[in-house]
C-alpha cells in the first residue's frame, strides 16, 4: 500500500473551500489539493451524493466519490442552521479559493451572492461551475453530463453512422469543466499576486466541452458542413483508426508518405506505393473508404500482438485497445504511477487514479485519502476559533 506523503506542493499555504457536489466542482478542488492546497470539503447532513454510489471502499467512500475527493478534509454542517453562516464566513475569511457547482441560485440562498463575496472577501477567488453557463436562455436550467454531451454537439459526432448518437464512456463534460475551473482558479490567483484582488471565475460543462471540439469544429467553421460520426476512424486522416486483427483489434496511425512507405512494405504490399488512390497522402485521405478496405483485409492476417511488435519496429504509431483493468495494469501506466493507494481513517484502503500532471521540483502527492463524512469537524472548528461557539457547534453534524 502506498504511504501518504508529507512534502508540501506548489500550492502549499493556499486554502480552498470546496462547496462542490458530484464531480465537476469537487474534481477542480481535488486538482488544487493534489498541488498542495489545503482543501476543506463542506457537506450537508447527507454528504456528497456520490459518497454512497456503489461499489464502495467503505460505507461512505464510494469508488466514484474517491476519484474526485482525495487530498481534502471534510466538514459536515447543517446549512439550515444559523451557526452555519458563521462557519462559512470564518472559512471564507481565511480562504484563497471558493469552488462551487450548485444549481443556479443555491449559493445566493446561502447568503453568498457575488456582491457580498466581493465586499466581504475581496481577495477571494470564487470559482463557479454551472451546466450551461452564466448567460443565455438556458443559464438557470439544471443540467448533467450526458445532457451537455447532447446539446454540445459531442454525441452527434460520437459513435458510428449505424449506431446513432453515442455518449462518451466517462463523464467527459464534468471532467473537462473541472480542468477548466482549475485553470481559471490558477490564473486568477496569479493575477491576484499583482492586483491584490480576487475575482469570480466562471465556466460550465457546456463551455468546457465545446471549447475542446477541435477537429470537428474546425471542419465545420471552415466548410459549413455539419460533421457526422466517423466511428473509430479519424475524420480526416484515412489510415488513422481501429482495424480488426486475427484475434482482436489494433489502432494505427499512418499519415505522411514516408510512414506509408514503411507500412506498405511491412504489410507485404509494395504495390500500394504505385497506386494513385493511395499515394500521395492527399489521395488516400480523399479515397478513405478504398484505403481502409485494402488495409482491413491485410490486418486480419496477423494477431494484435504480432502487428504491434512489427509496427513498433517500423516506428509506426500503434496500440491495443485495453479494458479499464488492463489499462491500469499496463507497464506504462504503472511506470507513470497511475494507480495510487492509501489507508482510510476508519480502516481499509482506497485506490484512485494517479495525477494527470507532474512537476519536477514540487510534484503533486497523495497527502490525504478521501475523507469520511465529517471526519475533520473538530479540528477545523478549532482552527476557525469557533470550538467554543454554541451556534457553530449546533450547526455541526457529528
Amino acid at each position: 500500500m502506498s504511504s501518504l506523503a508529507s512534502a508540501p506542493g506548489p500550492l502549499a499555504g493556499l486554502r480552498v473551500v470546496d462547496l462542490g457536489r458530484i464531480f465537476a466542482g469537487p474534481f477542480c478542488a481535488q486538482l488544487l489539493g493534489d498541488l498542495g492546497a489545503d482543501v476543506i470539503k463542506v457537506e450537508g447532513a447527507e454528504g456528497d451524493r456520490l459518497r454512497n454510489s456503489p461499489p464502495s471502499f467503505a460505507p461512505d467512500i464510494g469508488g466514484y466519490f474517491a476519484t474526485a475527493n482525495r487530498n481534502k478534509r471534510s466538514l459536515r454542517v447543517d446549512l439550515r442552521k444559523p451557526g452555519a453562516r458563521t462557519i462559512l464566513d470564518a472559512l471564507l475569511a481565511r480562504a484563497d479559493v471558493l469552488v462551487e457547482n450548485f444549481r443556479p441560485g443555491v449559493l445566493e440562498g446561502l447568503g453568498l451572492d457575488e456582491a457580498r463575496l466581493a465586499r466581504d472577501f475581496p481577495r477571494l477567488v470564487a470559482v463557479r461551475v454551472s451546466a450551461y453557463g452564466h448567460a443565455g436562455p438556458d443559464r438557470d436550467l439544471p443540467g448533467v453530463d450526458q445532457m451537455i454531451q447532447g446539446v454540445g454537439g459531442f454525441m452527434a459526432i460520437t459513435g458510428a453512422p449505424e449506431t446513432g448518437p453515442v455518449r462518451a464512456g466517462i463523464a467527459i463534460a464534468d471532467a473537462l469543466a473541472g480542468y477548466a475551473a482549475c485553470v481559471g482558479a490558477l490564473a486568477a490567483l496569479a493575477e491576484r499576486a499583482t492586483s491584490g484582488r480576487g475575482q469570480v471565475v466562471r465556466t460550465s460543462l457546456l463551455e468546457a466541452l465545446m471549447g475542446t471540439m477541435s477537429v470537428q469544429a474546425g471542419k465545420y467553421f471552415a466548410s459549413g458542413v455539419d460533421p457526422v460520426p466517423e466511428g473509430n476512424f479519424h475524420p480526416v486522416t484515412a489510415l488513422y483508426g481501429t482495424f480488426a486483427t486475427a484475434d482482436g483489434h489494433v489502432q494505427i496511425y499512418v499519415s505522411e508518405d514516408a510512414r506509408m512507405e514503411r507500412f506498405a512494405r511491412l504489410c507485404g504490399r509494395p504495390e500500394w506505393l504505385a497506386d494513385p488512390k493511395l499515394v500521395p497522402q492527399k489521395a488516400r485521405d480523399t479515397n478513405r473508404d478504398y484505403a481502409r478496405g485494402l488495409v482491413a483485409t491485410v490486418m486480419k492476417t496477423r494477431t494484435t500482438a504480432e502487428w504491434i511488435a512489427a509496427l513498433k519496429a517500423a516506428d509506426i504509431p500503434c496500440g491495443p485497445i485495453y479494458s479499464v483493468a488492463e489499462a491500469f495494469a499496463a507497464p506504462q501506466a504503472q511506470a507513470m504511477g497511475m494507480t495510487l493507494e492509501a489507508p482510510l481513517a476508519k480502516g481499509g484502503s482506497v485506490r484512485v487514479p494517479g495525477f494527470p500532471v507532474k512537476l519536477a521540483r514540487t510534484p503533486p502527492a497523495l497527502r490525504r485519502a478521501p475523507p469520511h463524512l465529517g471526519q475533520h469537524n473538530e479540528e477545523i472548528l478549532k482552527e476557525l476559533g469557533l470550538d467554543a461557539d454554541p451556534a457553530a457547534r449546533a450547526a455541526l453534524i457529528a
